[in-house]
């Protein structure tokens, strides 16, 4: 690793040259000085972007770090004519004060042909042009986002725009495809995009009453060029290495006026998992395959599983396609659906090693488990967004979809205490989930008068049923006694739920400023479990014992009240929640639990724009949630006969309390970013474990209120140009401190968790050939059990990372990425180093740059492994598993449409 820290700064004299600073003024015909003007050093040969600034309230722009060279200076201002000047940089120069002239506007004509401007501020929304700046022939969008000012990509896809996480991304205005950003970013062509507008979106209240709140979206709406919108735009590739990997994919895109059409598909078994991890989760079946089933319950956020390393286990081929149609029948207005299917073959072997505290001592747990899961899932979404009427907003959001998995299960577990074994566990299993859902949500908004601003009503209602078998095989034997059990059981599970609930509003005007916004709702919900278990050895007929029936139902009604506060800098509103409970459950023919509560959930939220670019605010909510059916079912579920687990009935909804601040800085002229956060939340009465160790180690765990839980956090993010080496730095601090609560042979156990995690990275975009980022991040995590003693489990995690592009040409590209991972720590076996090495060499080239040949090789050291790391309730684990190895893919691409380089623009300078 230090030898690539050692490249990086070797490198870096190849993006540093002499460098001046070039400044001056801007103003209009009356001397007035023009804030937020743009100023641009263009290359001569191509109007690319080189350099820019903006003016700030004086009308003053600095523009450092300017190479030496010839330019073509550009300063424009929406509203003005656009001026021009050659100029030659050979020292820091004072260019003096340049005036704008009021642009006389013909209404015939709609654009300016031949003018580019890299980047303009209308108001609240950021411009860019996007062929002011230079990317590959074949770069997407999320490669073009890279070039843009003020906005970044991490190495997962995630975009920053002005220092803030990017929500949405639409295309041409309207969503694309899906939900998730990335679906754009990672599949449209850059040079089918126009340009770039980031900008806040506002609520759909806030859009139809022009009364703005503090629900507001960091949005990217990419425009595309016009002569690319009746076209259609995608790409087909196909990639093979030795020992059968295979990579194909289908991405294609057709806009029109009034029409979006777009299909996605892919077949691989190189451990891809498809278009993002959402679709990654229905490929497996739902989070409930994922788990294997079993029900696992944190303690707090902290205690959730700490993933070293977020690498995709098993040896997967996954297969998954879609397609995506709205049409736009009016401003704003438009009708939509979108079908994606997935399927996916898991082969995964893991080994796991857990060591289990008691108050006596410890004891520790070895399996092996090989699984062969197979899941495939079909998601149907369709609506409509109506605005054709100025005064009312009608929406409808509806869903469908249909999973189906199953898993062939091969393990075998051994218990030892002190080096003995007590306990050996062999399954054998096959099991199979099925299910079915839909639902939807109508809303109205209406604009109101005077007095009544807004009415907002909305319904909404879901339905879900699935169905689940079990045939498993279990041997079960205790050395010590010495005993066996053998039992070959067979589970049928159902479970089904229906919920619906209407929302009513309204938002009553005081003043200018001040608003009263009451409201009403109420939820429903019902729903049935049933499970019925066969022990085979003894009998076809279900065991009444162990077959429970269990049915849940509560009613909640939510009248609310709170007072609002909006002007141009401040948003604030302050309200109470009264919500009613009526909740029971009954067991077959059994007694009826009831529970009938009343809660009061207060909530605030304050934001201040003290300046542009600069935000503070507070956020305080109460939320209630009821506990899943599943939970409630007293009778035991001994799937696994080394782990026990009787629901409750009894359970209580847990109560949380969330509260943050924040504060955000985004300065437009140096390009720095600082984004701090900090705040807490404690959970009432959380659902934890009552866990006893009875003869053999078994374990069993009654679900019960445990208490209260509480985690607190702070984040620190901080972004900004180092111009004296070319680079952007990013730092990002991060804590967390958590607490939970649960019993242990009865008696109480509390467990802790301390997370701390530095990460810096580094990368240069000022160059035309060379991309180099470098970063690494240290986690380090200490988690105290208190169970009759302290015990304290310490573990440390370094991620260092090195990326070097060269793009010597139009038709060559070649990359290399390095990485590693290195996890100590004093409560496992032994320390462990992962480094990775992957590179590509690509060649473009057919009439237009339509083809793309790449090399690709990965994991060139043949040192991948699967590992993670986890420390909950009264246990830390270790699991390592099976993974994907070193292959070497040559693929070829070919795109639908013609890839067309920047084009030069003239320009007539005076």
């Amino acid at each position: 690793m230090k030898n690539l820290y050692l490249l990086v700064i070797l490198l870096t004299p190849l993006f540093v040259s002499a460098q001046f600073t070039f400044s001056g003024a801007v103003a209009d015909e009356s001397g007035k000085a023009m804030p937020f003007a743009t100023v641009a050093l263009l290359n001569p040969a191509d109007s690319t972007l080189a350099f820019f600034g903006i003016t700030n309230d004086n009308g003053r722009f600095e523009v450092r770090k300017v190479k030496n060279g010839n330019y073509l200076l550009q300063v424009s201002y929406v509203g003005y004519t656009t001026w021009y000047h050659q100029l030659e940089v050979r020292k820091t120069t004072d260019f003096g004060l340049i005036i704008l002239k009021a642009r006389v506007i013909d209404l015939k004509e709609t654009s300016i042909a031949g003018e580019r401007i890299p980047l303009s501020i209308r108001n609240d929304t950021v411009e860019y042009n996007s062929s002011a700046f230079k990317t590959r022939p074949d770069a997407v969008a999320e490669d073009l986002l890279k070039k843009l000012p003020g906005v970044e990509v991490d190495r997962s896809g995630n975009i920053k725009a002005m220092g803030e996480d990017v929500k949405q991304v639409l295309v041409d205005g309207k969503e694309f495809f899906s939900s998730d950003p990335q679906v754009a970013t990672k599949n449209l062509p850059a040079d089918a995009i126009s340009k770039v507008q980031v900008y806040d979106k506002k609520s759909e209240d806030a859009e139809l009453t022009g009364i703005e709140d503090e629900s507001r979206d960091k949005t990217i709406n990419l425009l595309l060029k016009d002569g690319r919108r009746q076209a259609w735009l995608g790409e087909l590739s196909a990639g093979a290495a030795p020992g059968n990997y295979y990579d194909i994919s289908l991405k294609a895109y057709r806009f029109t006026a009034k029409n979006q059409f777009a299909t996605l598909g892919m077949i691989n078994n190189i451990n891809k998992p498809g278009f993002s991890f959402r679709d990654y989760i229905d490929f497996n079946g739902g989070l409930q395959a994922m788990h294997g089933g079993g029900m696992r319950i944190s303690f707090n956020t902290g205690d959730m599983p700490l993933n070293f390393g977020q690498t995709i286990e098993g040896l997967v081929t996954s297969g998954a396609g879609g397609i995506n149609y709205s049409y736009q029948y009016g401003k704003n207005s438009r009708l939509f659906m979108s079908y994606l299917g997935n399927g996916s073959d898991k082969e995964i072997r893991k080994d796991i090693d857990n060591t289990n505290f008691t108050q006596t001592g410890s004891f520790t747990t070895s399996e092996i488990q090989n699984h062969n899961n197979r899941a495939f899932a079909h998601k149907l979404t369709f609506g409509m967004k109506d605005k054709t009427d100025t005064a009312r907003t009608i929406m409808f959001n509806g869903n469908a979809g249909l999973t189906d998995g199953s898993d062939l299960v091969n393990d075998y577990a051994v218990a030892r205490l002190s080096n003995d074994v007590v306990n050996i566990l062999k399954t054998d299993a096959s099991a199979g989930r099925d299910e079915l859902s839909a639902g939807g949500i109508l809303t109205g908004l209406f604009k109101g008068n005077e007095l009544f601003k807004l009415f907002n009503l909305s319904l909404n209602g879901n339905w879900r049923s699935s169905a689940s078998t079990d045939d498993r095989t279990t041997i079960n034997t205790l050395p010590l006694i010495p005993a066996s059990d053998h039992r070959h059981n067979i589970r049928e599970s159902e479970n089904q739920q229906v919920n619906g609930g209407i929302t009513a509003s309204t938002l009553i005007r005081l003043n200018r400023q001040w608003y009263v916004n009451p409201k009403i709702s109420t939820d429903y919900s019902r729903g049935s479990f049933s499970r019925k278990l066969k022990n085979l050895a003894q009998s076809e007929e279900p065991i009444d014992s162990l077959s429970p029936s269990i049915t849940q139902q509560y009613m909640h009604l939510k009248p609310s009240i709170a007072l609002r506060f909006s002007s141009k800098k401040t948003k604030a509103s302050a309200g109470i929640e009264l919500l009613t409970a009526n909740t029971s459950n009954t067991l077959r023919d059994s007694t009826e639990v009831n529970d009938n509560y009343r809660k009061l959930l207060p909530f605030f939220n304050w934001e201040y724009n003290y300046r542009a670019g600069r935000r503070v605010g507070v956020e305080y909510s109460a939320s209630l949630q009821e506990p899943d059916i599943t939970l409630l079912v007293p009778v035991v579920n001994n799937t696994d006969p080394q782990y026990l687990i009787y629901g409750n009935r009894n359970l209580k909804a847990e109560t949380r309390h969330d509260l943050f601040a924040n504060w955000m800085l985004f300065d437009q002229f140096s390009q720095t970013s600082l984004f701090t956060r900090i705040g807490g939340s404690i959970t009432m009465d959380k659902i934890g474990y009552n866990r006893t160790i009875g003869e053999g180690l078994v374990q069993t765990d009654r679900l019960v209120n445990t208490g209260n839980e509480f985690s607190t956090n702070a984040d620190v993010e901080f972004t900004t140009p180092l111009r004296f080496a070319g680079v952007n730095i990013n730092v990002e601090l991060f804590a967390e401190l958590s607490r939970g609560e649960g019993l242990v042979n009865n008696e109480s156990s509390a467990t802790s968790n301390f997370r701390r995690t530095a990460s810096l990275s580094f990368i240069n975009r000022k160059t035309d050939h060379w991309v180099v980022e470098a970063g690494g991040e240290l986690t380090l995590n200490t988690s105290t059990l208190t169970i009759g003693e302290t015990i304290t489990s310490r573990y440390i995690n370094f991620n260092g990372f090195s990326n070097i592009e060269f793009n010597p040409s139009v038709k060559w590209q070649f990359s290399i990425a390095a990485s590693v991972d290195r996890y100590t720590s004093q409560s496992f076996s032994n320390d462990l180093t992962i480094p990775m090495l992957t590179a590509t060499a690509g060649y473009t080239f057919l009439k237009n740059n339509r083809g793309l040949l790449m090399l690709t090789g990965r994991d060139l050291l043949n040192k991948n492994t699967g590992i993670s790391r986890l420390s909950q309730f009264n246990f830390i684990s270790e699991t390592r598993s099976n993974i994907i190895r070193r292959y070497i893919m040559l693929s070829f691409t070919y795109k639908l449409s013609p890839a067309k380089n920047n084009d030069r623009i003239d320009v007539k300078v005076k």
